[in-house]
């Protein structure tokens, strides 16, 4: 429609032009055509102006950096700063409105959550940094950030690792570390490791992952309790200011039913903190062996190794074949082992781990690309890492310090993204071992060598407790997801703090297996002193409650349900501690806090030197303002230089006209 405008418009202007020249014409003046002229261009803009068609033109805005201010509220960081809290206020304060006149400044607290501006509350229970780092970064992915700053004493009790995370764009992170870096005396249990699930009378092994500071020349006294009943104590010689080990408990699992065990150090000469000297776990005893069924079709020495992980855990027969056939009725096996070869008739409904290598039979390559979408059967070496957003089971501190340096495992090219269902992956960020929920569920290990996994570790670390332990948790994983019990319980969690809501899942299955929730579950929830009762929300085809908070303790708890005129029945055990996670560490971590600004190519300061934070960000000339440019149209009536060009034309008109003696 513009060209329709424009063809109106000079239409316009030059009736005007040819009524005003026929009229000058005969006038006695030096330029005739003049006046005509500037009649044409007035009526010309006039019409324009009335009719506004719209042009495109270039819009410049300026986006100032916006700097995220990150500090930590949590109850640990009050006690870091201590009294120098008022005047860290101060300063803070002064920093913030120094980078105010230059910079966008938002605020935010932050301890197992975001909260916008309250940054002085000092009230969360739990610190989680590396979550709020990439929610802060995701919610302002459209803005101009220039740079994230983190003022926290760098104790995160939730959450990975903050020198795993990863930013969605280079952003850099300046970081200021609070309280004291003293190693204190303190002696603290940093992890307890054991299967879920135990067979009655077998041997189970217990251990934990112990941190001693500051008590140099003592020794440890460390007791496994069970139901609140000592029934092991070992004794542990500290050599140096900073000693970080496991220790190992082997115990008989009776009687059966749900068995509460703790570990707990003895409180030591000098040590302040003793709430982080305890940690249960929950494991619940069963009379029935886990029947494992591992497929391969030639021997390897992989093989030796799954089977010897799962035979010693004395909770599993393991039935091999390595030449195709199936021993047995597939409905016996709680799970299956796919070692390289998987039937071409299939497993049913059975939950396979399936395990790839250099000798993959065509069925477990289909089987696998059908899972996953994305299989390349070329060979290829795969380097182990860690994934720091696996949160399915800890694995002991030895594990985490070994997995990096483990010689690397003989895979295919496997393309599985990976999340928080991968425990390993390669230098890619491609899934390595991993596992998948559903009906049925699975895992994936790509790679064959898990044998030099175990010669590994027994030489550099005199143990082989990693293979051993993903080994025996993929198989607790599998065998989970398929339970023989048509009804039964399912707590996420089993051991809790004070400040963490108690959820509780359960499901009920029809004869065929299919979930059904239709009729109504209850649950009763006992500890010593009450009794409290629940009817189970239904959601999906399951059941769910979310108890909320519960007081520190023991909780009996029984659910129940009828199908088809039969009552069905499962219990479980929950415990409740009333220990801070803030308490379980009180070392401001210096190092994390340093790590964090040289990874993201920020600086690191102190509570005591902050004020030159100012300079630091001004010095960064990566930090700018941002012009943003784009093309929009805009109406001509928007350009008020016209609106006063058409009034200088007609000025101009109407003085030639006086000079000249002439009339309108």
């Amino acid at each position: 429609m513009t060209w329709l405008y424009w063809t109106i418009a000079i239409l316009f202007g030059l009736l005007l032009a040819v009524l005003t020249y026929r009229k000058d014409k005969h006038k006695d003046i030096p330029v005739k055509w003049l006046p005509a002229t500037l009649r044409f261009f007035i009526g010309s803009m006039t019409a324009l102006l009335l009719l506004a068609p719209a042009f495109p033109g270039l819009s410049n805005s300026e986006e100032r950096p916006h700097i995220i201010w990150l500090q930590d509220i949590s109850s640990s960081t009050q006690q870091s700063l201590g009294q120098y809290a008022g005047s860290f206020k101060q300063k803070e304060q002064k920093v913030i409105e120094q980078l105010s006149a230059k910079y966008t400044v938002n605020t935010y607290g932050f301890g197992n959550r975001l909260i916008k501006d309250s940054i002085y509350t000092y009230t969360e229970k739990a610190t989680d940094i590396a979550t709020a780092l990439t929610d802060i970064a995701n919610q302002n992915q459209d803005k101009n950030i220039g740079a994230i700053i983190i003022a926290s004493d760098g104790i995160y009790n939730q959450g990975a690792n903050p020198a795993f995370v990863q930013l969605p764009n280079p952003i850099p992170v300046y970081t200021i570390a609070l309280g004291d870096s003293t190693t204190p005396k303190d002696a603290r249990i940093e992890a307890i490791h054991a299967n879920k699930i135990a067979t009655l009378n077998s041997t189970i092994e217990i251990f934990a992952d112990i941190v001693i500071t500051g008590l140099d020349g003592t020794q440890a006294n460390i007791t496994l309790s069970q139901n609140n009943k000592s029934i092991a104590t070992q004794t542990v010689s500290i050599h140096n200011n900073s000693y970080t080990g496991s220790i190992s408990f082997s115990t008989t699992a009776q009687p059966a039913g749900v068995q509460r065990y703790t570990i707990s150090i003895a409180p030591i000469t000098g040590e302040r903190n003793l709430q982080n000297n305890s940690l249960s776990t929950i494991i619940e005893v069963t009379e029935k062996k886990g029947r494992i069924l591992l497929l391969a079709a030639a021997p390897h020495p992989d093989i030796a190794t799954i089977h010897t992980a799962l035979k010693n855990s004395g909770q599993y027969t393991v039935d091999l074949s390595t030449n195709g056939s199936i021993p047995g009725d597939l409905n016996s096996y709680q799970a299956a082992i796919a070692y390289q070869y998987y039937p071409a008739s299939g497993l049913g409904d059975l939950p396979v781990w399936y395990i790839l290598g250099t000798q993959n039979n065509a069925d477990i390559l289909r089987k696998v690309n059908a899972l996953t979408g994305n299989l390349n059967p070329a060979a290829r070496a795969l380097n182990p890492a860690l994934n720091a957003g696996f949160n399915l089971y800890t694995l002991p501190a030895t594990a985490r310090q070994s997995i990096p340096k483990m010689p690397p495992l003989n895979g295919v090219g496997l393309t599985l993204k990976s999340g928080n269902n991968s425990i390993i992956n390669d230098a890619s960020g491609s899934s390595i071992w991993s596992y998948h929920q559903g009906n049925p569920s699975y895992s994936i290990l790509n790679g064959e060598g898990l044998w030099r996994w175990n010669i590994y570790e027994y030489k550099n670390f005199h143990n082989q407790q990693t293979t051993t332990e993903l080994v025996r948790q993929t198989i607790n994983f599998l065998q989970a997801a398929k339970d023989d019990k048509p009804f039964r319980l399912i707590l996420p969690k089993n051991n809790l703090t004070d400040n963490e809501p108690l959820i509780i899942l359960a499901e009920l299955r029809n004869p065929n297996g299919t979930l059904n929730n239709v009729p109504e579950a209850t649950l009763s929830l006992k500890n010593l002193s009450n009794t409290l009762t629940y009817n189970f929300e239904k959601a999906g085809n399951s059941y769910r409650i979310n108890a909320g908070l519960l007081a520190a303790g023991t909780y009996n708890l029984t659910a129940k349900v009828s199908l088809n005129g039969k009552t069905y029945e499962d219990v479980a055990l929950c415990y409740v501690s009333d220990i801070p996670l803030e308490a379980l560490r009180t070392q401001a971590d210096y190092p994390l806090m340093h790590q964090l600004a040289r990874q993201h190519g920020g600086a690191f300061f102190t509570q005591y030197n902050f004020e030159k934070l100012t300079d630091s960000l001004l010095a960064n000339q990566q930090i700018q303002t941002k012009i943003h440019s784009r093309i929009e149209d805009k109406p001509l009536v928007d350009y008020k230089w016209l609106f006063f060009l058409i009034i200088a034309l007609a000025a101009t008109e109407w003085f030639l006209r006086k000079l000249w003696g002439m009339t309108a």
